[in-house]
């Protein structure tokens, strides 16, 4: 299924980039007669592959963003946390995150507090577009420190590791806002919001977060963490 759904996924790159290009080619034959006196020839085919091009490479933009998030058809398991005291006596510990969705390299984040947290980026489409392939996606935003009250927490340094990883490489050649504005405008988008999960700083603790249909989650994953109190 996610296999199907992925192919999906990439039609809606492909079929509109595929339109975008047969609309350039109409619009430059049709400047062609034109330049060479065939106006009657020539106004048809650009009134035809001028907003060919245009809606084509927008939808294909839109295709494009969809792909940057991972994405998700079932509750899917996104990372394993491993935590390593550093020095108890401050509440340091070594937080290590190793994505289960990506193949990006396993990161060790030092933080310091009661829990760790890790939030997320979703969005959900609307039911259409999930008949289209855009099932719920995610993209994984940064794992932090938290403590146990705010109480606790006031004055007390923040500390956290980016997650995201690369930024995908449509971003290199499109402007971002051109993508918003695609994704504002195409009515496909049904909500799109911030997910967080937190589990106990517990030295030798490993936690599995996984990705749900409603926001992330998280689970022990040993008895160090099964044992571990909120």
């Amino acid at each position: 299924m996610l296999t199907l759904v992925s192919s999906l996924g990439w039609f809606l790159i492909a079929i509109p980039l595929a339109v975008a290009v047969i609309g350039v080619f109409v619009f430059l034959r049709g400047l062609g007669h034109v330049a060479t006196g065939e106006g009657g020839r020539g106004v048809p085919r650009v009134v035809v592959g001028a907003p060919l091009a245009v809606i084509g490479l927008a939808f294909g933009l839109l295709g494009a963003n969809t792909q940057t998030f991972e994405r998700l058809t079932y509750e899917a398991p996104v990372a394993m946390v491993s935590v390593k005291a550093v020095d108890p006596s401050q509440q340091l510990f070594d937080v290590t995150v190793k994505r289960m969705d990506a193949s990006f390299p396993a990161q060790v984040c030092r933080l310091q507090g009661d829990d760790w947290e890790m939030s997320a980026r979703v969005q959900k489409w609307k039911p259409w577009a999930n008949v289209l392939g855009l099932d719920t996606t995610y993209q994984l935003d940064q794992i932090s420190n938290r403590y146990s009250d705010a109480e606790r927490g006031n004055g007390k340094t923040i500390t956290s590791c980016d997650l995201k990883g690369p930024p995908p490489a449509v971003n290199q050649w499109v402007p971002k806002s051109w993508v918003f504005w695609i994704v504002d405008h195409s009515y496909a988008e049904q909500r799109h919001f911030g997910s967080a999960a937190y589990m106990p700083l517990a030295n030798g603790a490993v936690f599995k977060v996984i990705m749900t249909q409603s926001g992330l989650n998280a689970e022990p994953a040993n008895d160090a963490a099964g044992k571990a109190k909120l």
